[in-house]
Formats: C-alpha cells, structure tokens, sequence
C-alpha cells in the first residue's frame, strides 16, 4: 500500500525543517513494528514462509520458539513471528526476522519494489538509522553519506556484476554494525581490491591473482588509462591518495593478512567508517570510470 502523506505528517515535517536528523540505533518504535507487521501481513500471508522464517531464526537463537510460552506444535508460525515482532526486546534480533521476510519478498515481483520502499520510509519516518538494501539491512549513521556514497557504490557493484565485491563490501558493513571494527576495515580493503580485479578480468588486464597488491591493481589501472590520460596530471594525486589510503588504514589497523602481533590493535569506530566510506567513493570512481570507457 502507498505511504499516505497525512495532515500529521506535514506538520511534523515543517516543524523539524532545518533540524539535522539523529538516528538512533536502539530503539523500534511500536509504531513502527505495527507499520512493518502489516507490510508483512500483506505480502507474505503464506505459512510455509512463516515456517521457514521462524524455524531458521530459531535455530540460530538455539531456542525451541521465538516466544516462550508459544510452542509451535500448537500456535501457527506467523502467529509466533508476529508476536516476536511486536513484544521482543532484541532489536538486532528483531531486525534479522525484518531481514529475512524481506529476502523472501524480494523473490516477489509483484512485491518486491513497493514493500522494500515502504520499509526504507519506515525506516526514515521514525529516525531509525537502518535500511534495507541488496538483501540486508545496513546501519546508517550519516543519510547524506549515505545516498551520496554508500548507495551508490551498493547499487554500481550489484548491477555491473561484481558479485564477489559486493558481497564483500556487505561483509564489511556487517562487521561495523556488529562492532568488530578490525574485520570491517579489512573487507572494506577486501571489496576495493576485488572491484579492481573484476575490473581487470572484464578487460582482459593482466595480473597475478594471487599476489597482486592494491598498489600494483591501481598502477595496472593507471597504465591502461582507465582514467583519462589527459587528467593524467590532475590524477597524479588521486593515484597517490587511492595507494597510500585505504590500503594503508587496512594493513595498519585490518591487519588483515599479517596478524595483530603479541600486543591487541584498538580500532576506533571512526577509523572503521572512515573505511567504509573511503572504500565506497574508490568503488564508485572505478566502476563508473570502468562504465564510461565503454
């Protein structure tokens, strides 16, 4: 069903116009449990996805139903789900049942757009710093880097087929969300320099697959001109940055493929953001400087 843009809604909009928009993390709103219940209820009336749902989330909780007390030998599954959706304290675990009736929806053509929208605009209407994209839900902490950044880097990579990298780069956001800061910035690294490859392999580019750095990828990059040759001067200080930037961060604080030494690396979340972002802007740079070469 179409969001309805009420009386209530406008007013409430003219009233935060100019104020910046803070997320927050830790709560759901009853409201908008109830919104996404009766998205749910509208697209997914089938039990047996009930049944898939509920026994997959249970299993992964290692408990015998969602809802103490509701035994599904004697309660129908959606009853259970629903149920959990609207009374559970565990957001994150609440947001892995969102998750998954939405991966069942997207399978739905008929569904599939207009629930996925109406979800990401539950999602905004309440400030809840989540949205559902490519098959997950992600956290946002800044919308603008989002939709400026984050987004389209999703939406490059899952469209132009770079299935290795995307997955990747999503494994890196759920690291951040989960809080291992290490993990996130080295498959943000990782998602860089599959995108590349990938890159390489469609143009036929030569390199080592399992020995070339994301300093030798960028220079082969260079050197087949991916970006212009005549910004070649202009870029001199983007091959720098793309060399000496997230490679570096990821080598330094990922320690993804060297070990973190006898002494435990602290990794800040700023330092972790800072890599997702990085990584989503090179993402962008490459693959649309990859699209227009043609």
């Amino acid at each position: 069903m179409p969001v309805y843009d009420t009386f209530a809604k406008r007013k409430q909009r003219a009233e935060n116009a100019g104020k910046p928009v803070v997320y927050r993390h830790d709560e759901l709103p009853e409201a908008f449990r109830e919104q996404v219940a009766q998205i749910l209820k509208e697209t997914l009336p089938l039990e047996r996805c009930w049944t898939w749902i509920h026994n997959t989330l249970a299993r992964e909780m290692g408990v015998p139903s969602l809802v103490k007390g509701m035994s599904p030998q004697h309660h129908w599954h959606a009853e259970i789900c629903f149920k959990f959706l609207h009374d559970d304290d565990d957001i994150d675990q609440i947001l892995s049942l969102i998750e998954m009736s939405f991966r069942i929806i997207e399978l739905d053509q008929k569904y599939r757009e207009g629930a996925i929208d109406e979800l990401n605009h539950r999602f905004r209407e309440h400030s809840i710093g989540y949205q559902y994209q490519a098959g997950q839900i992600i956290q946002l902490d800044s919308l603008y880097l989002h939709h400026e950044v984050m987004e389209p880097a999703i939406t490059l990579l899952h469209d132009a087929g770079f299935q290795g990298a995307l997955q990747e780069f999503m494994v890196a956001h759920r690291h951040y969300r989960e809080q291992k800061y290490k993990e996130a910035i080295t498959a943000s690294g990782n998602a860089f320099e599959s995108t590349m490859k990938t890159i390489c392999d469609k143009r036929g580019w030569d390199y080592n697959p399992n020995r070339a750095t994301a300093s030798a990828l960028i220079r082969i990059l260079f050197d087949n001109d991916l970006i212009p040759s005549e910004l070649k001067n202009h870029f001199d200080s983007l091959r720098a940055a793309l060399e000496n930037g997230l490679p570096t961060v990821r080598n330094q604080a990922g320690q993804g493929a060297h070990g973190q030494g006898a002494t435990p690396v602290d990794v800040p979340d700023y330092l972790a953001a800072y890599c997702l972002h990085l990584a989503a802007a090179n993402i962008v740079l490459l693959i649309e400087a990859h699209n227009a070469k043609g």
